[in-house]
């Protein structure tokens, strides 16, 4: 199943130039500039996380693409506002993020060993010797079988059942390590946008 969130755009940090378009636009027609201002920046925040997240995790741009939807916007009392709804389930770990560690057959239960991943760029990820929040048991490989590398985990000390062991999901990349790339670069694309309609309004009058 897709999990997903929303990237929320503040716009908090453009007050100066918020202020400035106050100063020769009526209220409405600042309402009018910043749903512009916000509509083209979330169709443009797609192409930054596919730019963003692969610097700090191994995601590809295809599906950061397809996992970036449609920007929503809203209207308040504080004006015009954007969010960005993401959807993708989380990577599991053998397959959507490269592993390595396991066993075959019975040895991958029964064998010591623990399960690497590659999932952000800075070094490979050691999962837990147990996985405490699905079951307290070991995660294993089973190199060979018909679980393909996939990594999972028994749910108790019997046999089954077990589950998957996933590791992040795109839509929570940009709140993480690569939160810092992601505001910056949104903000410096609506600076940019903003100046522009400034110095459009101000060209014709408005």
């Amino acid at each position: 199943m897709a999990g997903g969130g929303y990237l929320e755009i503040d716009a908090s940090e453009l007050n100066d130039e918020i202020k400035r378009l106050r100063e020769v636009l009526t209220p409405q027609r600042v309402e009018q500039v910043m749903a512009r201002i916000f509509r083209r920046t979330g169709g443009h925040v797609r192409q930054i996380l596919k730019k963003d997240l692969p610097r700090q995790y191994y995601a590809r741009p295809r599906e950061i693409g397809e996992a970036v939807k449609n920007a929503k916007l809203s209207s308040g009392v504080m004006g015009v506002g954007c969010t960005i709804p993401i959807r993708a389930p989380r990577k599991n770990i053998g397959s959507g993020f490269a592993a390595s560690g396991g066993a075959h057959g019975w040895a991958s239960l029964r064998r010591k060993y623990r399960v690497k991943a590659r999932i952000v760029k800075s070094g490979q990820s050691t999962l837990p010797a147990k996985m405490e929040d699905q079951g307290d048991m070991p995660p294993f490989r089973n190199l060979g079988s018909r679980l393909g590398g996939l990594t999972f985990t028994r749910k108790g000390k019997a046999r089954l059942p077990i589950v998957r062991v996933s590791g992040i999901g795109i839509p929570q990349m940009p709140m993480n390590r690569s939160k810092q790339d992601v505001q910056r670069d949104i903000m410096t694309y609506m600076r940019n946008r903003m100046e522009h309609e400034i110095q459009w309004e101000i060209a014709h009058g408005r």
